[in-house]
């Protein structure tokens, strides 16, 4: 399965290898440019936390897609369940009344 990032035409996953030297790198490039703001204006600290939040959300999912792509690549991968089939209920199983 080939897993891209925000659509099907997106760019590609990295390989999950390269996503920690990746992540590595986009950190000390926002750390640098976040500290030089907070240097020169200190009353946005409370829009750059917000921003590292926003950052760091954005690389969690990166990793989380390059180890789904992994994952679904590898001989082991799980095999997903079918939509729209019933499901998994005790349909004989007799009903409790009020609560």
């Amino acid at each position: 399965m080939e897993i891209r990032h925000q659509s099907k035409t997106g760019p590609g996953v990295p390989p999950l290898a390269d996503i920690t030297a990746t992540l590595s790198h986009q950190i000390d490039d926002m750390k640098r440019r976040l500290l030089d703001r907070l240097n020169h204006d200190p009353a946005s600290f409370a829009q750059i936390e917000c921003e590292i939040h926003d950052r760091f959300r954005r690389l969690a999912d990166q990793l989380t897609a390059s180890l789904l792509a992994e994952a679904t690549t590898s001989e082991n991968r799980a095999v997903p369940e079918k939509k729209g089939g019933p499901a998994a209920t005790d349909r004989d199983a007799p009903r409790r009344r009020g609560g």
